[in-house]
């Protein structure tokens, strides 16, 4: 008997849930949940295993169920191996963490390693174990120590695991403290890029954020700035001033001329300056509030949680629906480091070697045929470079409703994780009494009404060739009067918040596990706790992602950049076909 099997048939002698048990040991719906699925497992002696054990006994107790602790401890610690030095899911998720940390794929690792990619899948995703654990601690070891063939990707190493870069300095030394550090049970800090980025963008307020900065009080200068037609700037202090010169020449100009921002310069040294991405945001909210459109051509291959915290800090601006975001398709070379920055009025350029952003040489031009020159470089850049993500604002209703259907039509299962519920499953009668009951025109009904029949047919066309696993937020009357839910209107801008009952809610979520039923390939996910509130996204195949934010403002993204794509699939926890609360 798995140890799975053991806990869930105490589970049904309790006549309890999963979510009932991880109240009363203590630990998160999301790991008693894969203890009970057979995704993971605890270890021997662990302290999840002690509190599994103690949660038993609080609801045999609460039951009145006879139950002895040593008998359930040696039922569940049966089903277990004795003698496992490491707490097995901090490992993984340390191993997960280090193979983000170097961009390294599990097929990439499959290969180096000879196993076939579906195995080491389930290893990283915990649904199956090594079968020697050490020999494959080992081996991983070694070929990340030997894939690590550069100093930012050793720096990167050193940062993750705590160690000192000077001590990692041969292939063996990094080799080594990776084995160490992976069975050491020194949990990772819990610092998704990924997570990081979408709980910004949950929990972002436009008209918050443009209070904080003072949008609207902005006033666009009128004095000249007096700067040399060249200007040289070196190190990185310099470098960063060079950036806010070159906004100050643009905003103070009478060019409406749009903007185009390449660098793939490191953010880290930058950062660590806690003034200067404050006045950065600012330069960038003047060019904005003057009216310029600003076209950003983003380094995606950046180590991973880089590229995401750069993203992360644009979410701002892409809020203003003024910024199209740009990737280059093809690897940039590991030598050299380049910025190049061009409006109507000045031009930044500036080259370093990888490494040694100090010693490098940034110059900001302002004559007219300096800015021609390197304007035509940067418009041939932006032609090679490919949409990193669409961005759709209100006045761009039509072309995402255009997109949206084109995305019918690709092959792909679906994740999709909804803030509220998804409105094909509630029926058209209940609809209709919610619309009644508020004060809404009799076209905004019809639109809603309208919206509805189009969303069932394109979820049953979706149905006929592909699965969909739809996660929902499944709540209680406390956690849903904590903060209401409305219907979800964001594909068509509806600017009303239409806020449920209780009542009417939970009769929607009633009508959505009847929806699932009759169809094989709908799964429904049940969430109580769910993470984000205001965005819903999309995982469609391999081939695109689409994040909704419903309000402050109604915004979405369509991203088909694949290692994007793929961090977001990355991202969604293993789930079985039997998944239910």
């Amino acid at each position: 008997m798995t140890f799975s099997e053991q806990l869930s048939n105490y589970l049904r002698l309790l006549d309890a849930r999963y979510s009932t048990l991880a109240k009363a040991s203590g630990l998160s719906v999301s790991a008693v949940s894969n203890y009970v699925r057979g995704e993971r497992e605890p270890a021997y002696d662990s302290e999840q295993t002690e509190k599994i054990i103690r949660g038993i006994m609080a609801l045999a107790d609460e039951k009145d169920v006879a139950l002895s602790e040593d008998e359930v401890r040696e039922a569940l610690q049966s089903t277990l191996k004795n003698g496992l030095n490491v707490e097995y899911e901090v490992y993984l998720n340390n191993l997960n963490a280090l193979l983000k940390t170097l961009d390294i794929r599990g097929s990439e690792l499959a290969k180096a390693l000879s196993f076939d990619p579906s195995h080491i899948s389930k290893v990283l995703s915990g649904q199956r174990r090594p079968g020697d654990l050490g020999s494959f601690t080992a081996d991983t070891a070694g070929y990340l120590a030997r894939r690590c063939n550069t100093p930012a990707d050793v720096k990167l190493v050193a940062e993750l695991i705590g160690c000192d870069e000077s001590a990692l300095d041969t292939t063996r030394a990094l080799c080594d403290a990776i084995i160490l550090w992976l069975g050491t049970n020194t949990a990772v800090a819990e610092d998704d890029p990924l997570a990081n980025f979408l709980n910004k963008m949950d929990t972002f307020n436009l008209d918050d954020f443009i209070r904080s900065i003072r949008f609207d009080d902005i006033r666009l200068p009128s004095l000249p700035f007096q700067l040399p037609t060249t200007k040289i700037y070196t190190g990185i202090g310099e470098m960063m001033e060079s950036e806010l010169d070159f906004m100050k020449a643009t905003v103070l100009s009478r060019s409406k001329k749009d903007c185009i921002f390449y660098s793939d310069m490191p953010l880290e040294e930058m950062a660590k300056d806690p003034e200067f991405p404050k006045k950065y945001m600012f330069g960038l909210a003047m060019l904005l509030k003057k009216g310029l459109r600003l076209n950003f051509i983003h380094n995606v291959n950046r180590p991973f949680h880089e590229m995401m915290l750069g993203l992360e800090g644009y979410i701002p601006m892409y809020m203003t629906g003024q910024i199209s975001p740009y990737y280059l398709p093809t690897p940039q070379n590991s030598v050299f480091t380049h910025l190049l920055k061009v409006s109507g009025a000045a031009a930044l350029e500036g080259t370093a070697i990888v490494g040694h952003q100090g010693d490098g040489r940034y110059v900001l031009y302002k004559s007219s045929e300096d800015v021609r020159h390197y304007r035509r470089r940067a418009e041939e850049l932006l032609g090679k470079a490919k949409p990193l993500m669409d961005i759709y604002t209100t006045d761009r209703r039509k072309e995402y409703l255009s997109a949206l259907h084109d995305s019918l039509r690709k092959d792909g299962d679906r994740y999709i994780t909804h803030c509220s519920l998804p409105l094909y499953t509630m029926d058209e009668d209940t609809l209709q009494k919610i619309l009644d009951s508020r004060n809404l025109s009799a076209e905004e009904k019809e639109q809603i009404i309208e919206y509805r029949r189009r969303s069932v047919e394109a979820i049953q066309a979706i149905l006929n060739n592909n699965r969909v696993t739809l996660t929902v937020p499944s709540l209680s009357r406390e956690a849903f009067e904590s903060t209401p839910l409305n219907l979800s209107l964001a594909d068509i801008f509806c600017p009303n918040d239409i806020t449920y009952t209780y009542e009417e809610y939970q009769a929607h979520l009633e009508q959505t596990r009847r929806f699932a039923e009759r169809f094989g390939n709908l799964r429904i996910v049940p969430d109580p706790s769910p993470t984000f509130r205001n965005i819903t996204y999309k995982i469609i195949g391999n081939q695109m992602v689409i994040i909704s934010k419903n309000k402050y403002p109604t915004i979405h993204f369509i991203i088909h950049h694949k290692r994007m794509v793929q961090a977001f699939r990355d991202f969604i926890p293993p789930l079985k076909d039997n998944v239910k609360e």
